[in-house]
């Protein structure tokens, strides 16, 4: 397949495919940590599948907890601004995630032995505590580190977009707000033109800036970014999305008082009903039919 089918395909199953990356990683890191206890404790009286149950229900209460990481580290991205702010709030990260996956784990653990008739005491000793700590503090650190660079990779393999440092001096009326903005692939550089992206859609930090189907994501706040877009031209028609008005070919009202919009390219938007006002009267033609 070609690059841009690659991309094609992995945007089509990005989800699929990053739940298997987690799985496979927690995987391969549990069943290698259980041998290795199995190997260290094979004298003594422990049973066999105890080392087994350790692991795996640190690697269940780990992956329930992932999800709400990667959350965490979208909503706190690693930047050079704000040192300070950053390393307070993941502190208080550490500190929560260091006492969820115990509490998971031990929950986890004691149901199984019940399942064995058996009984499970964790050390909550001050030591252990800290061990675990000093454990849960290198994990942190370490899905931290590759949720930022696979983000990364992501963003760069789409086309990730940036304002210009230097903007080129525009005549026109409209030139204070933004023209264009520079895309950064892995191989290659390029312009958009504001004129060409369709819509824009929020998707966490970014809005996604969408052009022939293409999304490239932009990192702004949809409020900032607002500000920066021609009002003639750019309108919000519900709360995460805003459209090109000059590249709208049809209106369409709903039941109720909804409508949606289509786009030259054949896509097909919801409008909320308190932000119809906002589309000019010339483009909110209704169909007889649809009413």
């Amino acid at each position: 397949m070609s690059q841009k089918n690659d991309l094609n395909w992995f945007i089509t199953h990005k989800k699929r495919v990053e739940v298997a990356l987690l799985a496979l990683i927690l995987l391969v890191n549990a069943t290698a940590n259980s041998f290795v206890v199995l190997m260290e404790t094979s004298s003594s009286a422990m049973q066999s599948w105890e080392p087994w149950v350790w692991e795996f229900s640190s690697m269940l209460a780990l992956a329930a907890l992932l999800l709400p990481l990667a959350w965490w580290t979208d909503r706190l991205p690693l930047q050079f601004r704000q040192p300070g702010r950053q390393l307070q709030h993941h502190l208080i990260g550490v500190m929560v995630f260091t006492a969820a996956h115990i509490l998971l784990m031990v929950g986890i653990r004691q149901a199984t032995y019940h399942l064995f008739d058996g009984h499970y005491q964790f050390d909550w000793s001050a030591q252990n505590l800290l061990y675990e700590l000093a454990k849960d503090f290198r994990i942190y650190l370490l899905f931290v580190a590759l949720f930022e660079l696979y983000r990364f990779v992501v963003r760069r393999w789409r086309g990730e977009a940036s304002q210009l440092s230097n903007p080129p001096d525009e005549t026109s009326s409209s030139s204070r707000y933004l023209q264009q903005v520079l895309v950064k692939m892995l191989n290659q550089e390029f312009l958009i033109r504001l004129e060409d992206v369709s819509f824009i859609r929020t998707a966490g930090n970014y809005q996604e800036l969408y052009v022939n189907g293409r999304a490239y994501p932009l990192r702004i706040t949809q409020t900032a970014l607002l500000q920066q877009l021609d009002p003639q031209r750019f309108v919000k028609i519900n709360r995460g999305e805003i459209i090109n008005l000059r590249l709208v070919s049809a209106f369409r009202r709903r039941q109720g008082r909804d409508a949606e919009l289509q786009l030259q390219d054949g896509t097909t938007l919801q409008v909320h009903r308190n932000y119809i006002d906002a589309i000019p009267e010339s483009l909110r033609v209704i169909n007889p039919a649809e009413v």
